[in-house]
């Protein structure tokens, strides 16, 4: 349940970045936002809960993210 509650979090906050007229994006930025909402809708309208083996999933989210922050050199961060 709490993995269901962070997701909904997670996915108000991208809602949240995406209707606020304060925030310019790029089309780019703003496509993947909208990606990183639709994965988080997904992930928290499953019939079965948030499942701990959809890590491939998970990761892809991830990338999403880091990408948005224009993180795409990964080898320094873990």
């Amino acid at each position: 349940m709490i993995h269901k509650q962070r997701v909904d979090q997670l996915q108000d906050g991208v809602r949240s970045l995406l209707t606020k007229n304060g925030y310019t994006f790029s089309e780019e930025d703003k496509t993947l936002l909208e990606d990183i909402l639709i994965e988080l809708e997904r992930m928290s309208n499953s019939p079965n809960g948030i499942n701990p083996n959809q890590a491939i999933q998970t990761i892809s989210l991830l990338l999403k993210f880091l990408k948005f922050f224009g993180i795409d050199d990964f080898t320094g961060l873990f």
